[in-house]
């Protein structure tokens, strides 16, 4: 039954003949081939057809229950373990389909290795924030990706004035980064993708009718999304060199932060960073983060930024 549906799934709608499936699958007569495909159906429900129309064939439109074995040694475990636990936490939407699926695979894999997979899922994710989103929306998001389709959504944005706003744009991809996921889009042809953050959109629904706006021809998310120095992606504009002394300075040179990043080591207690960034204002609030130890060298701008923070935090926590 394994080769059966294997081959079955292999050759998708095309389907294959019966004295294919006798060869490939080494059955020994029509009879046991014949037994396997009711046993799938009826006790599996797999959804085997057999199509009359010359040359006959059996297509398999889905594979029902059966779960299809493979060799795992331990570690194949415990990858599989840990990474259903992360996806339950990061992906919170499916977080019923996540348990629904433990309880089919806990019966089968060594106690041990599943509870040390999901222990390791957890230590992963314990301190890892995921912002709140909703399950429908983030559905209909995927849906429309895979379908390039066009998305009417109403987002709520907490800048400006916090009001809610209509988009219609053409999906181009999803992100996680910095405890929330956000969609890349693009609308009324424009070549710059849109960034907007899920947890905000308010409603969303298809536009089927609506032409799908394809992304700028070298466009690639990976390399866009890795631009930012946190969340903003975008074109590298800024070129910014910052001064980092202890116990920061050891800190930084343990992350990439941005694929554009030179690190110098000035002298035991100072390094000097380099990179070039599409946004100032996150990187602004991240040198704010790590304050007192980074000092701005250029440009200007940055330092400025910096610097109208830091007044603001002075002036929001003066002593009483």
């Amino acid at each position: 039954m394994i080769n059966l549906l294997t081959f079955l799934r292999k050759k998708s709608e095309a389907g294959a003949e019966t004295c294919e499936l006798l060869r490939v699958c080494e059955y020994r007569d029509r009879r046991a081939l014949q037994e396997d495909i009711r046993m799938l159906r009826d006790e599996y429900r797999a959804e085997i057809i057999f199509k009359r129309s010359l040359p006959q064939r059996y297509c398999l439109k889905s594979e029902g229950d059966f779960l299809l074995t493979i060799n795992m040694n331990e570690q194949d475990v415990i990858s599989l373990v840990t990474g259903l636990g992360m996806v339950s936490h990061f992906l919170p939407h499916m977080r019923s389909n996540c348990e629904f699926l433990w309880r089919k695979v806990a019966k089968i894999l060594p106690e041990s290795s599943v509870k040390f997979g999901k222990w390791l899922a957890g230590a992963a994710t314990v301190s890892t924030p995921v912002s709140e989103m909703d399950a429908e929306i983030f559905r209909l998001i995927l849906e429309a990706l895979r379908e390039r389709c066009v998305l009417e959504l109403i987002y709520k944005s907490p800048y400006k004035n916090r009001e809610e706003r209509e988009h219609v744009l053409a999906p181009w991809g999803v992100f996680f980064r910095e405890h929330a996921w956000y969609l890349l889009a693009g609308k009324c042809r424009e070549q710059v993708p849109y960034l907007f953050r899920l947890s905000r959109i308010i409603r969303a629904g298809k536009r089927p009718e609506l032409e799908f706006i394809e992304p700028p021809e070298n466009y690639s998310q990976e390399k866009f999304t890795s631009s930012a120095w946190y969340v903003t992606p975008g074109d590298l504009a800024y070129k910014i060199k910052l001064r980092i002394v202890e116990p920061m300075a050891t800190i930084v040179s343990e992350t990439r932060w941005n694929p554009t990043q030179e690190i110098t080591r000035l002298d035991s207690n100072t390094i000097e960073l380099s990179a070039e960034v599409p946004s100032l204002k996150e990187l602004s609030r991240w040198i704010m983060s790590s304050a007192p130890y980074i000092s701005v060298i250029e440009p200007l701008e940055l330092r400025n930024m910096v610097y109208d923070l830091a007044q603001k935090m002075m002036n929001l926590n003066a002593p009483r």
